[in-house]
């Protein structure tokens, strides 16, 4: 059984007004203690990830999308995969991310934003809070084309919500997926 897809329009609408500023240190020092941000009840600060994380994600995420794709039952599937993940790597197997948002998540930290909330959906299985797959940041505008960029390659939906946040999206988890590996192939070229 494949993977879920959701019927969704892909736009592409960044403003740079419309950014709101990312929190600094001390807010996400707290809500790292706290475990709260901006309606996230489980939040982790994922900044400052590098080339080496993101890779290192990539690689377990493709496996683990890999599986689920040739599953029977995604369902099933998903919750096999997520405690097997925990016994090999611990709670912080795929950095606590969802399967499908986890790469794309970790890229946006390695390009200089704050991903504050990520959700795969639904599409692999499982009850989520989201309707369709993606990643909710802060984006420092001097990264702003870059990401745009790399949405527009990956031909993932890039919009700025009522918040002033970021969000990367798709109709499925392989938009944020090849959004990941673009984003490794620039950053990776760029470190060396």
């Amino acid at each position: 059984m494949a993977s879920r897809a959701i019927s969704i329009t892909i736009k592409r609408e960044l403003s740079l007004d419309d950014l709101a500023a990312p929190p600094d240190a001390a807010e996400i020092e707290a809500a790292h203690e706290d475990r709260y941000l901006d309606g996230n009840q489980a939040f982790v600060d994922l900044g400052g990830m590098s080339w080496a994380n993101l890779s290192e994600t990539l690689e377990i995420e493709r496996r683990i999308l890999d599986r689920l794709e040739r599953a029977p039952d995604l369902d099933e599937e998903e919750e096999a995969v997520i405690e097997e993940l925990d016994a090999e790597f611990g709670a912080d197997a795929l950095w606590g991310l969802d399967p499908g948002v986890a790469s794309a998540t970790i890229a946006l930290s390695a390009l200089g934003a704050t991903p504050v909330a990520s959700c795969n959906g639904g599409v692999l299985g499982g009850q989520h809070n989201e309707a369709y797959p993606l990643v909710a940041f802060y984006m420092p505008t001097g990264i702003a084309a870059r990401v745009h960029e790399l949405a527009t390659a990956a031909q993932a939906g890039l919009i700025v919500d009522d918040s002033g946040r970021a969000q990367i999206y798709g109709g499925s988890y392989r938009e944020l997926l090849r959004f990941a590996e673009l984003t490794l192939e620039v950053g990776g070229l760029e470190a060396v």
